[in-house]
């Protein structure tokens, strides 16, 4: 059995991780179009934040079923994505620019590492938000907790989706968008593609026996680490306004539009949606801790009680 001391210690390093995708995030709002920061940057970001998902996943679901949750967003999304790019549904007419190479048919091999990062951080805070800290999937979360992930992932692309796409021009949308060029069907496709994963990896769940983590419940820095890693990417957002490059970008539905003002935009979205949900991750976190100590005795199985997590 693994100690509260022992599990820390093999937890205290996902604090760092997630901080450090934080800080790789920052440092691309100070990088040139096309200079090696911006190609540093997205390196320092992925690696961290996948050793932060193997990490993290693999202590609270164990291997088996992690591969489980790789596998099913991995197939979903360069399904949808093919899909999408072929016929236009459920996203919207685009296709990736050969900035985004390589490919995988008509998908950037990168783009489903992308899914996986913000896919588990996006579940993880759902599950914190909904059942507090808790181990096991409850029964009655099988339904929402999808839900609540997929609206979490639609709130980071909010923000991701014009600076990628109108911005550095990594994808094309063919009829734009009334949203800096996007159009308003991404961010439904959006929903319906990333809800499908989630409801997939949790009728996975159901089927097997609750997952018995002994001390990691308790342990402090593995879940106020999940929101700290769902924001890392608002590093770059909030930085941009202040950092980034005004040069004009051109006509987005027929309006020139500066750079600037879709940073400064962007800016403002991540504020209300990324900040306050990472702000509200914490505080269930340590709200959590504190009726576990002083309300419910810890079970030497490491779950939570009902009272505890409520």
């Amino acid at each position: 059995m693994i100690g509260g001391a022992d599990m820390g210690r093999r937890t205290g390093w996902l604090i760092t991780l997630a901080i450090l995708a934080w800080a790789g995030n920052m440092i691309y709002a100070f990088g040139a179009p096309g200079g090696w920061i911006k190609h540093l940057s997205p390196a320092i970001v992925a690696a961290a934040l996948l050793a932060y998902v193997i990490r993290h996943g693999g202590l609270r679901y164990g291997g088996p079923m992690m591969l489980r949750f790789v596998v099913t967003v991995f197939a979903v999304g360069w399904t949808f994505e093919s899909l999408s790019v072929l016929t236009g549904f459920p996203f919207g007419r685009y296709h990736y620019t050969d900035v985004m190479a390589p490919f995988i048919g008509h998908v950037p091999v990168f783009v489903l590492p992308a899914y996986l990062v913000m896919g588990y951080a996006a579940w993880s805070l759902a599950t914190l938000m909904l059942d507090g800290r808790t181990v096991e999937l409850a029964p009655q979360s099988a339904w929402r907790t999808p839900l609540l992930a997929a609206f979490l992932m639609v709130l980071w692309d909010l923000s991701m989706d014009p600076l990628r796409a109108t911005v550095e021009g990594r994808w094309v949308w063919i009829d734009g968008g009334a949203y800096f060029g996007v159009p308003v069907t991404n961010y439904v496709g959006w929903f319906l593609v990333t809800w499908v994963m989630f409801q997939c990896f949790a009728l996975q769940l159901g089927q097997q026996a609750p997952r018995i983590v002994p001390g990691l419940v308790q342990d402090k820095g593995y879940w106020l680490s999940i929101p700290i890693a769902y924001a890392a990417f608002a590093g770059e957002y909030l930085l941009n306004p202040f950092t980034g490059h005004g040069q004009s970008q051109g006509f987005v539905n027929a309006t020139e539009l500066r750079v600037q003002e879709i940073f400064t935009s962007v800016a403002m979205i991540a504020s209300c949606t990324l900040i306050p949900a990472m702000a509200l991750g914490l505080f269930r976190a340590l709200k959590t801790t504190v009726a576990e100590r002083y309300d419910a005795p810890f079970p030497r199985d490491g779950r939570s009680t009902g009272k505890a997590t409520r």
